[in-house]
C-alpha cells in the first residue's frame, strides 16, 4: 500500500505533524471512492494493506504510526474498530 506507507513517511518527516498529510489522504480516497459506503471504503482500504503486508512493502510499525495519527480523530467506537484490525493485519 505505496500511499499509506508514503503517508505514514511523510509525517514522520515534517516532525510527526500529519495533519495535512492525513487530510490529503482522506481526501484522495473520498475522491477515489466517492459515492461508496464506510463500509466498502474499509474493505478497500484493508485490501490494500493486506496487499502491502504480503509484498513487504508495509510493516508492523507504520500499521501501528498509522493508528497512532488516526486514533485521535475517531470516537470510541470506530477506534476499537482500528485497533482491531490493525491487530489482524499485523498477524499477516
Amino acid at each position: 500500500m505505496q500511499d499509506f506507507r508514503n503517508f505514514v513517511n511523510e509525517s514522520e518527516e515534517n516532525g510527526g505533524k500529519g495533519g495535512q498529510n492525513l487530510a490529503d489522504l482522506i481526501g484522495s480516497l473520498a475522491g477515489k471512492y466517492n459515492g461508496a459506503s464506510e463500509e466498502e471504503l474499509m474493505k478497500a482500504i484493508v485490501k490494500e494493506a493486506e496487499k502491502g503486508k504480503r509484498n513487504g512493502t508495509l510493516s508492523n510499525e507504520d500499521i501501528d504510526r498509522f493508528v497512532s495519527m488516526l486514533s485521535p480523530m475517531l470516537d470510541g467506537k470506530k477506534r476499537a474498530m482500528l485497533n482491531k484490525v490493525a491487530a489482524e493485519l499485523k498477524k499477516i
